[in-house]
């Protein structure tokens, strides 16, 4: 087993709404909703990006790290004879909604069942949300990296 799987998304990040639960009127039983619609597109990204990538199902507990690249907007660039280059005012970090940790959930959502069981495998995380530079697509730079373990009065 590798200790590393590294794949990129292209897409637009889309965060994770929250949950919503109701009891059905007619069936009596509960439902759970989520809030973000729009997240569809961007799970099947992720989905497909790690399946090509051939990323498999770990079980150990993981550290997961994750780039998010956002499209950067036409004032981030110059003008005239400078209009494909950005601007030296223009910030690196995406510091606007969606805010990082809706990102991660979305993010986490689409990799259960594909590169881990549960979510709840994740034990560390890092998470940076940056705008694109020239060239770039917008996305996401995934590294999962599974953490072999020897549990506690075992010997090696």
């Amino acid at each position: 087993m590798r200790d590393i799987y590294e794949f990129r998304v292209i897409g637009t990040p889309r965060p994770g709404g929250s949950k919503k639960a109701f009891l059905h009127p007619k069936t009596r039983r509960v439902v759970v909703t989520d809030d973000c619609r729009k997240n569809k597109d961007w799970r099947q990204d992720v989905k497909t990006a790690a399946l090509g990538a051939r990323v498999p199902c770990v079980t150990d507990p993981i550290i997961l790290e994750i780039v998010f690249f956002f499209q950067r907007p036409k004032s981030h660039f110059g003008s005239g004879k400078n209009a494909g280059r950005i601007k030296s005012t223009a910030p690196l970090f995406h510091a606007q909604k969606p805010d990082v940790t809706k990102l991660i959930r979305s993010t986490e959502d689409a990799l259960t069942g594909v590169a881990w069981r549960d979510d709840s495998q994740v034990v560390v995380q890092t998470a940076t949300k940056r705008w694109c530079n020239p060239g770039e697509l917008p996305g996401a730079s995934i590294k999962i990296r599974p953490i072999n373990y020897i549990k506690e009065g075992t010997k090696p």
